[in-house]
This record gives C-alpha cells, sequence and structure tokens, in this order.
C-alpha cells in the first residue's frame, strides 16, 4: 500500500486533457510522471482517451500498467484505457471485486464507472463521474447514480471526478441526502485555478481525513485541470473479515 494507515483509502482524480498540457503540446510522459507521483490507493482519471472512434488511450500503457499502476478493464474497444474518457488506475494492493460501466443521461455521451474494490481486507466502492456541461444534466446524471447506488447493498463508497460545476452546493442537490461533498479548492484552469470543478463525495460510514489541490510545475502544466487528493478512513467496515483472512 502507498503509504496508507491501516483503514484508510487514498484517492486522486484529475482530468487529464488527453495529455494536452497549457503549452498546447500533447506530451503524454509528463502526464504519467505526475501521475506516479501521486501516491494514492486509486487514481480516477477523466479524457484519458481520445474522444473520436476507435478511443484510443491518450496516456502509454504498457501491458495495461501506467507509472505502477493497473488500469481496471473498462474500454468497450479495447484499445483505450476508459469508458467515456473514465480510467480507474489502482496500485498493486488492491483487489478488484466488481466492476460496471454506465452511460449517463444528456445528449452529449457522458458515462460513469463504479467499482467494487478490496483494500487491507476492506470493501469499498469507488465512483468515477465526468458530469455533463449543463447544469439541469448534471441533476439529471447524479440522479442517476444515486439511484444505482441505493440499490446496492451498503458500502463505504467514494465518489470523484470532474463535475462541471462551479458553485459551492447548485446543481449538487441529489447528493444532499445522505452524502457528504467536498471540493479541496479551485482546481481548474491549471495554471491559474479559480472554479472549483473537481470534487471528492462520499457515503456509508466514510470519513475525510484531508484533502488538497495537487501542486508543482508539472501539475500546472501537464493538463488544463489540477488533480486532488484525498485521505478517506473507512470507519465502519462493510463486512466482517474473510474467515480465512
Amino acid at each position: 500500500m502507498r503509504g496508507t494507515a491501516p483503514g484508510e483509502l487514498t484517492v486522486a482524480s484529475w482530468n487529464v486533457c488527453k495529455g494536452l498540457g497549457q503549452d498546447l503540446r500533447r506530451r503524454a510522459g509528463r502526464t504519467v510522471e505526475v501521475i506516479g507521483r501521486l501516491g494514492a490507493d486509486v487514481v480516477i482519471l477523466q479524457e484519458a482517451d481520445f474522444r473520436l472512434h476507435p478511443r484510443r488511450s491518450a496516456l502509454p500503457a504498457i501491458d495495461r500498467r501506467i507509472a505502477g499502476y493497473e488500469t481496471l478493464n473498462l474500454s468497450a474497444s479495447g484499445l483505450g484505457i476508459g469508458w467515456h474518457g473514465i480510467a480507474v488506475l489502482v496500485s498493486p494492493d488492491v483487489v478488484i471485486e466488481d466492476i460496471q460501466r454506465f452511460d449517463l443521461p444528456a445528449f452529449e455521451p457522458r458515462g460513469a464507472v463504479i467499482a467494487t474494490l478490496r483494500l487491507a481486507g476492506l470493501r469499498v466502492r469507488l465512483v468515477g463521474v465526468h458530469l455533463g456541461l449543463l447544469r439541469r444534466n448534471r441533476r439529471l446524471q447524479l440522479d442517476f447514480l444515486r439511484e444505482k447506488l441505493d440499490a446496492m447493498p451498503p458500502c463505504p463508497t467514494v465518489m470523484a471526478g470532474d463535475f462541471n460545476e462551479w458553485a459551492a452546493a447548485r446543481g449538487l442537490e441529489p447528493l444532499r441526502s445522505g452524502m457528504q461533498t467536498e471540493s479541496p479548492g479551485p482546481s481548474f484552469p491549471a495554471a491559474r485555478p479559480i472554479l472549483r470543478l473537481d470534487r471528492f463525495a462520499w457515503l456509508d460510514g466514510v470519513e475525510l481525513v484531508e484533502c488538497h489541490v495537487v501542486d508543482g510545475p508539472l501539475a500546472r502544466i501537464a493538463s488544463d485541470h489540477r488533480p486532488i487528493f484525498g485521505r478517506f478512513r473507512l470507519s465502519r467496515p462493510s463486512e466482517a473479515p474473510d474467515a480465512d483472512g
């Protein structure tokens, strides 16, 4: 585990803008370098694949690994690493139990990934999102995801991604019932952030310990967003440890 304390989970989220930096140069190597420095158990990326068919990966993945992380098998074509551009990278000590991919309601194509993971004997559900550009669509998409989550067995759950929502509370109404949200700070545009577009949300026995926007020379130039990082305490395990564990 990447320095994570027992009972804790670290999650990073980053819209990598298909490797296109603030200098208008597409240098995937520096994007991978930033990912390798995040030090999270799970990294959720947005815009990790090119938009046009066949949606190839914008980042170099060797044997489905990026910067020491394993990439979940999400691509419909097998040429990319994501689902609607959302990629989920996990450290080697994370066990994948289940992966679900969803198309989100709206005219523009958007998706979400829900992955059930096991980390140090604890089960946790991760939700990766990249919500729409229009607030009415974002509300529809969050309503859709809440319905899906509410229909699943209770499990510590962390949602992360580019919410595309600049307001502090408006547009996030579907998350208010039983779900907490936090923006670590302005993350867009990367060179001089003023908008809080990237966020975390959580429920079912999860406590936010700390979160921040990742800074540094490469983080300021490698994309139009800066990464965000959160440390969560899984305060209520979803089940007893395995009998043989």
